[in-house]
């Protein structure tokens, strides 16, 4: 069998993909479920002589770990830059595999990166860590909510601390209100049980890893947080320039620019946003240790505000990153 092309048009429910030849032309085009066993018999078709594209969407990763057995390649279309490509008013499932085979047969496809299945499975890890704290923190705001709207004000600043407890044990509120705050403080409780070991095993999956300890110079920076900008890099030279991996994180402003005009808005947001928030969490504490980056940040709060320049500081810090992982040195205040 000489080597083919394959475009997937990946959907919730189903896939749409079309195949080609070396010349463009079409060998077989089809349709199968988005199911383990649907997916599972279409794989069994391949052959290691194909080439395959598919968007990074919805659950692409579970995908390519169930075709990449099977065949020689499968490089990721970069959804974005796909879209400027092949955009066109007549636009249909087959159509949009249709361009994604054609792409990759030309050697003209823009190309997501696809992380080895370590990296896969510690995102993982990281990702079901961070829906775990945003529940948490979910249940202290219900904490607080119920308190403001029956007047009750505690000093002390985590809800579910041992002296908060204390404090609300000791306020006047309905029955009600006091059994709902109970729930909300047994559910942080238990939250609180499973993120503990699951940031233990997070940890210690990344032990030796080199880039993780580079990292963790930066002031503010943690382990777990150090491990979670890892992760979302891996691969440091993948980015050709500072200025790309800035872009990559999605802390840049976008730009609208016509003949002399040149408008700046808020950042892109592109790209990971564990990447963005862990940048922008260790902003909110680098220029406290750093002369350097505490100047930069009261600059631009003097002038704009707060926000914009935490924002400021999470994209030099970007920058910097990247120095330090391309020249291997330790962060320097």
């Amino acid at each position: 069998m000489n080597e083919s092309f394959i475009g997937v048009d990946l959907h919730k429910r189903f896939c749409v993909f079309t195949e080609i030849d070396p010349k463009g032309n079409v060998l077989r085009r089809g349709r199968f479920g988005n199911n383990i066993e649907e997916v599972s018999a279409f794989a069994s078709t391949l052959s290691p002589k194909v080439k395959m594209t598919v968007e990074p969407l919805l659950n692409y990763l579970w995908f390519a770990d169930q075709v990449e057995p099977y065949i020689g390649s499968l490089s990721p279309a970069d959804p974005y830059k796909t879209r400027v490509i092949a955009e066109a008013k007549c636009k249909t499932d087959s159509y949009d595999s249709l361009m994604l085979a054609e792409l990759l047969r030309v050697d003209f496809l823009p190309r997501s990166y696809l992380p080895p299945k370590e990296i896969r499975e510690l995102r993982e890890l990281i990702r079901q860590r961070c829906y775990l704290v945003r529940n948490r923190a979910m249940f202290k705001n219900r904490i607080r909510h119920l308190l403001f709207l029956n007047g009750g004000k505690i000093e002390a600043k985590d809800v579910s601390s041992p002296k908060a407890r204390r404090e609300i044990r000791q306020l006047y509120l309905p029955d009600h209100t006091r059994h709902s705050i109970e729930q909300c403080l047994e559910l942080i409780d238990q939250t609180g049980k499973i993120i503990k070991p699951l940031e233990k095993e997070i940890v210690s999956s990344c032990q030796e890893i080199e880039d993780v300890a580079l990292l963790e110079t930066i002031p503010g920076v943690g382990r777990l947080q150090a491990i979670i900008i890892y992760a979302g890099i891996v691969d440091i030279t993948r980015f050709k320039s500072a200025r790309a991996f800035a872009s990559y994180t999605g802390l840049v402003p976008t730009i609208r620019a016509s003949a002399d005009n040149v408008k700046t808005g808020g950042i892109t947001k592109l790209g990971s946003r564990l990447l963005r928030t862990a940048f922008v969490e260790a902003a909110m504490k680098a220029p406290r240790y750093s002369p350097d980056l505490n100047r930069m940040y009261w600059r631009i709060a003097q002038r704009s505000n707060t926000k914009k320049a935490r924002v400021a500081i999470a994209r030099k810090l970007a920058t910097i990153v990247y120095v330090m992982l391309i020249k291997r040195e330790v962060f320097r205040k």
